[in-house]
């Protein structure tokens, strides 16, 4: 059974042995959960045997401490009051959760993922991703995993996934072009990315490398669940925050010269009282 592991997360946006408050929830919260919806169906495959309190008490997870060295996050797992036994069923949790972690670290997701057991690994990417750079996950007499978040694409964990949805458009930067096989990727804005197969006329969407552009083709998932285009079609496009950004610098002439200031042809508008009080303030 698995009773400890820790999370290496490496080059964060935390100091060495902190980390935010944010990302120490969302990576508790998603773990937990992983953990518990595994177990679950683990037990139940298992059949009868083991009442849900054990069930929800072997899933059971605790921050045993933060550590420096990168930031470290000691987990502990399971009860503290039983001994330490295989259990039919919850044994092959461990398995599958090292197999799930294994998978987020390989972007690649296993036939036997549940719909919940997806949605809780999805979220677990989510924290993971936002947490550090890359995430290095132990635990005793097993392998270590290691996540490069940059590698995360949150679409292999999608719930909802259908094999074919028709035409299908993607826009963003083209950074991907392989013209051996006719394969180029694009990556939007919030850094999901599209796989374009079968490209017609390659060569001059090649040129377009390094650009923002549009493709249209027929659309489809991959096994892993990201979406692919076939077919495609890539046409060059302009930058979606250009018309928020402004090509021209003001200099400081321009900036001092339409500032308000004196009028030098300009003078105090007296009446002859306030004109009378203010030469005698100064002969005062």
């Amino acid at each position: 059974m698995i009773k400890q592991i820790e999370l290496r997360l490496v080059d964060g946006a935390a100091p060495s042995g902190e980390i935010a408050l944010k990302d120490l929830s969302g990576i508790a919260a998603a773990l937990q959960e992983l953990v518990t919806r595994l177990s679950r169906e683990a037990a139940d495959a298992a059949g009868p045997g083991r009442s849900k309190q054990y069930v929800e008490e072997f899933a059971e997870l605790r921050l045993d401490g933060i550590t420096a060295g990168s930031t470290v996050l000691k987990v502990s797992k399971g009860p503290t009051d039983k001994l330490d036994v295989d259990v039919p069923g919850l044994t092959e949790a461990d398995e599958r959760l090292w197999d799930i972690l294994g998978a987020i670290g390989a972007d690649q997701r296993p036939d036997w993922t549940s719909t919940l057991v997806a949605e809780s690994v999805g979220k677990l990417a989510v924290a993971l991703r936002g947490a550090a750079s890359t995430t290095v996950v132990s635990s005793p007499a097993r392998t270590d995993v290691r996540i490069d978040s940059a590698q995360i694409h949150l679409e292999t964990w999608a719930v909802n996934r259908v094999s074919a949805a028709g035409s299908g458009t993607a826009a963003g930067w083209l950074e991907k072009v392989d013209l051996r096989s006719h394969t180029f990727r694009i990556r939007d804005d919030v850094g999901n990315t599209v796989e374009l197969r079968r490209v017609i006329d390659d060569k001059a969407a090649g040129r377009l490398v390094g650009r923002w552009v549009t493709a249209e083709g027929d659309a489809t998932l991959s096994p892993s669940g990201r979406v692919v285009l076939n077919n495609a079609r890539v046409l060059a496009t302009g930058d979606p925050a250009a018309a928020f950004l402004s090509s021209h610098v003001v200099s400081l002439d321009e900036i001092l010269a339409s500032a308000p200031g004196p009028d030098p042809s300009g003078g105090l508008d007296l009446t002859d009282e306030e004109a009378a009080e203010f030469l005698r303030a100064i002969r005062s």
